[in-house]
């Protein structure tokens, strides 16, 4: 099965798609362990046209699927789509227009309270869904035959249910009713996460005042914090590397100099304990690491205060010049001729 992993693929797609009345449009996506769900497949699908789209492909820009989203000649049907449009509008700042809702419709035609997807396809146009792969991870890849097979049922069998939902509609006279709660769904401020909101997104069992007034602080704080770092972590991933500062390069061990870095490990540890200063002070292991494998290493252990109380008697040991030695069970430094 077919699964679009390039633009021009993407391109071909929602060309056929954009001549289609209207369209159907399902995603699954990850966000157990992150504050913005990881999108992670799209499906769609018009009449005699249907596609999977791997938006975790490499190759692929997804700029012609949401041009398609907010073209206003192509009706997108999707069910119970709050957290999809809000996946489209945080990765593109667009909300899927004009928009139809089988959940509300079916509300308005007498289907219960929310009703699910499989409920709906059963009782619309009596189809089964298969669920066996409805808890699945969508990000890993390669994605099986079933994993793909399930996840475009969602939109093709979305197609029939559209259009037994679109009769009702016309047999009841409440469309209008549609209208005005799919208006909602439009407004961009119920895509956004605003952190003094963060609170309303949780179940309270107590209600106190005291007690709801650290909740809201808590949850606001949390939430800015979350923010602020995909923030700092975006910021920092388009920085250009002629604005980045200079770092030391990274230490890479020559084979068999492992032993000669717990020897220096063993000196620190003696004049840690000689001159009664902390060994974290002196160096750390990186730095005994680079005095193992440099000529010439750059560390503040070989400078100043340091120098004289470390340093020189980590090049002594290097070059030979020193030896350590146990006496009265306590490590001594024995001077040698090198």
């Amino acid at each position: 099965m077919n699964l679009i992993s390039t633009t021009p693929e993407l391109e071909a797609l929602c060309a056929e798609l954009a001549s289609c009345p209207y369209i159907t449009v399902d995603t699954e996506f990850l966000r157990e362990s992150t504050f913005w769900p990881i999108l992670c497949l799209i499906q769609t699908a018009g009449h005699g046209v249907e596609g999977m789209i791997d938006p975790l492909a490499e190759d692929i820009d997804l700029q012609p699927f949401y041009d398609l989203m907010v073209n206003p000649n192509v009706l997108k049907v999707m069910h119970g789509c709050r957290q999809d449009v809000e996946i489209f509008h945080h990765l593109a700042g667009i909300i899927p227009a004009p928009l139809f809702d089988t959940q509300i419709a079916a509300m308005v035609c007498g289907f219960g309270d929310a009703v699910g997807y499989e409920t709906l396809i059963r009782q619309t146009v009596g189809g089964n869904v298969d669920k066996a792969s409805r808890f699945t991870d969508w990000s890993r890849r390669p994605l099986s035959d079933a994993q793909l097979t399930y996840a475009l049922s969602d939109v093709t069998h979305l197609r029939d249910a559209y259009e037994f939902l679109e009769a009702a509609l016309d047999k009841n006279g409440r469309r209008s009713w549609l209208e005005e709660e799919s208006n909602l769904l439009s407004d961009p401020e119920v895509y956004l996460q605003r952190p003094e909101n963060a609170w309303r997104r949780l179940r309270m069992q107590d209600r106190r005042p005291k007690v709801l007034g650290v909740l809201i602080e808590v949850a606001k704080w949390r939430d800015t914090e979350a923010q602020t770092l995909l923030e700092a972590i975006a910021l920092g991933r388009n920085k250009k590397p002629e604005d980045l500062p200079d770092v030391p390069p990274a230490v890479v061990n020559r084979p068999g100099i492992g032993p000669l870095v717990e020897l220096l490990k063993v000196l620190l540890k003696q004049r840690s304990e000689e001159t009664q200063v902390a060994p974290k002070l002196i160096a750390n292991v990186a730095d005994l690491e680079r005095m193992a494998s440099d000529a010439e290493p750059d560390v503040p252990a070989m400078s100043g205060w340091r120098r004289e109380i470390f340093g020189q008697y980590a090049l002594d040991l290097k070059q030979g010049r020193l030896a350590l030695a146990s006496e009265n069970d306590a490590v001594i430094l024995v001077t040698r001729d090198a």
